[in-house]
């Protein structure tokens, strides 16, 4: 999950105003003369690679721009793309990793400013900018709550979404007594655990910049602190088994196909699984998408909006105009935002998914702030892997919670000793 700075009111007060161009748009460069050859993109959708959509993308934008070839990349793991760009080759369409700081985009990419069309239409530009050059635009917008099976809340008896956390911890013990798995942590996957460290903070401490507060917090991740209650949530549902069995053997594209059937309760995601779960068998008045109540305050939780994968050109390719021609008919003219089950970044396009009005209802939702370039060098540096899931992993594999906490908390002052 990614964070951004662009105020709610620029978005006309509602999630399902978030608007882009519209899905026939042409990608028009200043130097379109110059769209053709061959260009790799990469992109984190292994199931639209599995499913043919990223082969129908290369499609449309070929027949648009005959003379063009594009090929597809996808990846699992932040860890391989990392290696890439620190050998200085990767993809000429890329997705920028969290742990690219604005400085440090000039390094890799080039800028996006002559994408005027886009630049005219899309929000959040400023969150990849450095020096009043933009270097990535968003695939889409998303926000984090719990999707969740209708038929399987019915079964355990549970007639409304919770909206306390006390409330949440109930729930998920009826449906343990239904016979029904709570919750997937999907741990194995590693990267759904990022949201239980890197966006429940926020929605517990009702700020959306508390996550930059951590470069200059003593012991951040004691438990009486956002932080350590965001990760005591998670540690509560292990330890009550309200995860999956043998939850560290998990497999994510299983968790889908076992939420769809109702084996599965809730996961903890963006709205972008919702289309998945249905595609995985069940229909989507079934599916429902509530905000996480990280507190027991009565008032509606809090939820943030933010960007997902940003797109950007790598400013070592040999076909660059193509590379950026393809990155505004992504965003502009493919429809992708949309099939994906994002919030379209862009003025004009309406989401198509209809669990986000529940969500408006029962949701006090609130910009996101990106993550400072002293805290993305304090994460890299200290090795507490936030973003990833990383650090979720290691709390839930130690043997004392509190102990793991400390061992945190010890790691963060070391680094941020080294100055970050």
């Amino acid at each position: 999950m990614k964070r951004w700075l662009v105020g709610l009111s620029a978005m006309t007060g509602s999630l399902a105003l978030l608007a882009g161009a519209g899905a026939s748009v042409a990608a028009k460069t200043s130097n379109a003369g110059a769209i053709k050859g061959t260009i790799t993109v990469l992109s984190n959708r292994t199931d639209m690679q599995a499913n043919g959509m990223l082969a129908k993308y290369s499609k449309e934008f070929e027949k648009l721009h005959p003379g063009t070839t594009v090929k597809w990349e996808t990846f699992v793991d932040n860890t391989t793309v990392q290696t890439q760009m620190n050998g200085g080759k990767y993809p000429d369409v890329m997705l920028i990793l969290p742990t690219v700081t604005q400085s440090e985009l000039p390094d890799f990419f080039t800028p996006l400013n002559s994408l005027t069309s886009l630049m005219n239409k899309i929000y959040f530009k400023n969150f990849q900018e450095y020096q009043g050059k933009v270097y990535g635009v968003p695939t889409f917008s998303d926000v984090n709550g719990v999707v969740y099976n209708k038929a399987a809340f019915k079964k355990a008896g549970i007639t409304s979404a919770p909206t306390t956390l006390s409330q949440f911890y109930a729930d998920c013990a009826l449906l343990k007594k239904a016979g029904i798995i709570p919750i997937a942590l999907n741990y194995s996957a590693q990267w759904p655990l990022g949201n239980w460290s890197s966006s429940l903070p926020d929605v517990i401490a009702g700020n959306a910049n508390y996550m930059n507060t951590l470069t200059s917090q003593k012991d951040p991740f004691s438990a009486n602190t956002p932080m350590g209650k965001a990760l005591t949530i998670v540690d509560t549902i292990v330890k009550n088994g309200w995860a999956e069995p043998h939850f560290e053997n998990t497999n994510w594209a299983n968790s889908k196909v076992e939420e769809a059937k109702g084996k599965v309760g809730m996961m903890y995601l963006g709205e972008w699984a919702i289309p998945q779960i249905v595609v995985d068998g069940t229909p989507s008045s079934n599916v429902g998408f509530f905000p996480f109540p990280g507190t027991n305050s009565h008032t509606k939780p809090t939820a943030f909006l933010n960007p997902d994968w940003e797109l950007a050109v790598n400013k070592h390719s040999t076909n660059i105009p193509t590379a950026k021609a393809f990155v505004q008919w992504m965003v502009l003219g493919s429809g992708y935002p949309n099939y994906a089950g994002g919030l379209p970044p862009v003025k004009g396009i309406k989401s198509t998914v209809p669990q986000i009005e529940q969500f408006e209802s029962e949701a006090a939702i609130r910009q996101a702030v990106p993550n400072s370039a002293a805290l993305t060098k304090l994460i890299s540096t200290s090795e507490v892997d936030l973003t990833g899931g990383g650090a979720v992993q290691y709390v839930l594999n130690a043997p004392n919670f509190k102990a793991a906490l400390q061992k945190l908390n010890q790691e963060w002052s070391n680094a941020q000793s080294l100055g970050g």
